[in-house]
């Protein structure tokens, strides 16, 4: 496939041909499941990285820890989101009524 392999517990080759297997079945074009399988595969060590947090939460001091929420927290939901428009092709909302779709002004 694609994608730079990084340096974590998951067989990249597998998850990507796997996506790309369940893409082609829902009949989605060429273009579209390149595109849905790096943003659901880019964010992996991501993954990964609170996967280790959560068998081991004593791991972290509160500093990475932070460090870590943030990171995850401003890189993934965004390539959630646009994987989901690009599967399913419905926008993301805000089911819980929190303004999570809204940019905060202040």
């Amino acid at each position: 496939m694609l994608y730079v392999k990084r340096d974590m517990n998951y067989d990249t080759n597998k998850i990507e041909k796997a996506l790309f297997s369940a893409f082609e079945e829902m009949e989605m074009d060429q273009d579209k499941i390149q595109d849905a399988i790096f943003h659901m595969t880019d964010w992996l060590s991501d993954l990964d990285s609170f996967r280790k947090f959560y068998e081991s939460p004593e791991s972290l001091s509160p500093e990475e820890l932070s460090d870590l929420v943030m990171g995850f927290l401003v890189h993934v939901p965004a390539h959630v989101a646009a994987a989901s428009k690009l599967v399913t092709g419905l926008p993301v909302s805000d089911v819980f009524g929190i303004g999570a779709t809204i940019e905060n002004k202040e």
